[in-house]
């Protein structure tokens, strides 16, 4: 059977009360049913489901609370894991998650098992990030609530019995905005680009950033229009050479004037210790600069080798998400001459599959297997704690790089002072002279003044030049925004229509209990809304609400089963079959499309229901998990 992804498989489920286990059952592909009395524990076990991959559920019944974990063995896209979570009464609780399956993970140490948060932190990624990682679905942002969990996506997945029977999405107490439902069942019908928002986030940041600068801009030329004329690179250039020669002027003066005062030693002293005093500071500049650079060539050294680091990790990654093939295929590579002498191998059918024919060695592709899952996470965790670690030495590298343009200005007033004072041959004051030095530093601070305009001029240069990069970005991000839209706009026209029809068919076929289904000829849903109307009717008697809700979530199942562009993970839970009043003959005709549903289906899937009514046609060890539970000997077993 092919598979498309995503594709999630419960395997087996496991609840723990302390050391004693209330329930252990192993589930398999197609339909699961899960039947027995009512009030004997059927939903208590979807629930536990619910919760163990990811759900987050407070309304625990009373028997729930009593046991401490649940453990859940999962297929993610072929490849095994377990999900463990801890039950309890408080909201957004941890997982943890094994790479291999549940046997395995018995006995494995704890520090193979990662534990995830519920939320992500700027440190730390969620385990709905590592299971979307798994499953391939992309991380998607609502601008209402923020990053989609795999609670939300469960929301569409899980038909439970407490949700209003009208609803499409599992009830949710908080706060449900339509834009969040809508990205939930866009991103599983496969109509919702994650370029597109990544996009729009990104058109935001530009924005932004295009504002700042013409703010800045304009502040810019506000200072520049206060000197009365225009200011040009060109204009600063001729000032500074003027100035220049002037102050050339100026320190030939100097020296004449310093020369009539050379056999004058009275204050050789006071000049030398200002000598001294100036020479120690050009020296501490100097040691503090060539150590501020040694840091810095060093981060620098760090940040080209973390870099490499990270294409590596990332190529990595990509390389285990292809390993499924590799997996497969691992042992179909075969030499026809030997790779060192160049001499002919004879081949030996007779040699088992499982050996290389070469070096004679034995591989296991299914322990290859088994680990992909943990090595896919271990890697995602080292890219990211390596990426914010790279961020972080980027960001010293631009504080030692504005160190050293500070120092080096420091070092070159301080090299000045210097030089100054070993030209002069006394500290004796004269007026001329002091007058003279005087001139010179009037001249000095123009000089750094048309320094400081010429960078004025270049940091508006640099952010004009900014500014028509960040519009032509701009530009481009929309016009690739409205592309990606028509096309989503198209695909979600097409999935919508898929659904539509499968939904139509699970009416007709029901019994003849309610016209409207039998005539059906347009359904819509909308998930924003939250609702579902048959030919714009959507008032129904209460077990025909019934079937059209649960039709709802078999015909978006068979719809992914059929059309690969689907992001729903090709699983579905049922609990709403007998609501309502339903009669047994309706229910056992809604549980045989099911297994129609189920037979057609030409890749990986799996249905679980639950009924305390079970169509004679499922009445299997084939379909069924599990016993028949009843009041006295319900589906949980708690010890006493």
């Amino acid at each position: 059977m092919i598979r498309f992804e995503p594709t999630l498989v419960v395997t087996r489920l496991v609840v723990e009360r302390n050391s004693f286990i209330a329930y252990d059952e192993i589930f398999h592909e197609g339909v699961n049913v899960i039947r027995g009395e009512n009030s004997s524990g059927k939903s208590t076990i979807l629930n536990f489901i619910f919760y163990g991959l990811g759900g987050d559920l407070a309304d625990w019944s009373e028997t729930a609370l009593l046991c401490t974990r649940v453990v859940v063995e999962v297929r993610i896209n072929g490849y095994p894991a377990t999900l463990s979570r801890d039950i309890s009464s408080q909201a957004g609780q941890p997982m943890e998650i094994f790479g291999g399956d549940y046997k395995t993970a018995k006995v494995a140490p704890r520090a193979e098992w990662v534990r995830y948060p519920y939320r992500r932190s700027a440190n730390l990624e969620s385990f709905s990030q590592a299971l979307f990682r798994l499953l391939g679905i992309p991380e998607v942002a609502a601008d209402v609530s923020g990053n989609l969990t795999i609670h939300q996506i469960l929301r569409l997945l899980y038909a439970d019995q407490l949700s209003p029977v009208e609803d499409l999405f599992r009830f949710e107490s908080r706060f449900d905005p339509p834009q969040l439902r809508d990205a939930i069942g866009r991103l599983l019908c496969g109509a919702y680009e994650a370029a597109i928002y990544e996009n729009e986030v990104k058109i935001r940041e530009l924005t932004r950033e295009f504002d700042a600068k013409s703010g800045e801009l304009k502040s810019l030329f506000a200072v520049l229009g206060k000197t009365g004329h225009s200011l040009t690179l060109d204009w600063v250039a001729e000032q500074r050479r003027s100035l220049e020669q002037e102050r050339i002027a100026l320190q030939a003066k100097i020296d004449t004037a310093e020369q009539s005062l050379f056999s004058s030693s009275a204050q050789d002293e006071l000049t030398l210790r200002n000598q001294q005093a100036v020479y120690n500071d050009v020296q501490r500049l100097q040691i503090e600069l060539g150590s501020v650079r040694q840091e810095r060539d060093a981060l620098n050294l760090s940040i080209a080798d973390s870099a490499a680091f990270i294409a590596a990790l990332e190529n990595k990654l990509v390389a285990l998400n292809d390993s499924s093939s590799v997996a497969s295929h691992l042992g179909d590579v075969k030499f026809g001459t030997c790779p060192a002498c160049y001499a002919t191998i004879e081949t030996d059918e007779k040699l088992d599959q499982h050996i290389c024919h070469l070096c004679k060695s034995p591989f296991d592709t299914e322990r290859l297997k088994v680990r992909i899952v943990a090595m896919i996470n271990d890697v995602a965790l080292q890219l990211k704690q390596s990426r914010l670690l790279q961020q972080k030495r980027e960001g010293r590298t631009g504080d030692l790089n504005r160190r050293l343009e500070a120092l080096e200005s420091e070092w070159k007033a301080a090299s000045s002072r210097l030089a100054a004072l070993q030209r002069l041959p006394s500290s004796e004051a004269r007026d001329a002279l002091r007058n003279l030095h005087r001139q010179t530093g009037y001249l000095d601070r123009q000089l750094e003044d048309l320094n400081q305009k010429a960078e004025i001029i270049g940091m508006i240069d640099q952010l004009s030049n900014r500014k028509n990069e960040l519009n032509d970005a701009i530009t481009r991000l929309k016009t690739d925004t409205d592309r990606l839209k028509a096309s989503q706009e198209k695909r979600k026209s097409q999935a919508y229509t898929l659904v539509a029809d499968e939904i139509r068919e699970l009416l007709h076929n029901d019994l003849r209990r309610q016209d409207t289904f039998e005539t059906a000829q347009s359904i819509q849903f909308d998930f924003a809304s939250n609702k579902i109307s048959v030919d714009g009717h959507s008032y129904f008697s209460a077990s025909s609400r019934v079937i059209l809700k649960s039709s709802f979530f078999l015909g978006f199942f068979a719809a992914a089963t059929k059309d690969p562009l689907f992001r729903h993970p090709r699983f579905v839970m049922i609990d709403t079959i007998e609501d309502k009043g339903m009669e047994p003959e309706r229910s056992h005709n809604f549980q045989n499309q099911i297994l129609r549903v189920s037979k057609g289906a030409k890749v990986e899937h799996q249905i679980i229901y639950a009924t305390a009514m079970i169509s004679p046609d499922l009445d299997d060890e084939e379909f069924t998990v599990g016993k028949f539970s009843t009041r006295d000997d319900p589906t949980l077993k708690i010890a006493t």
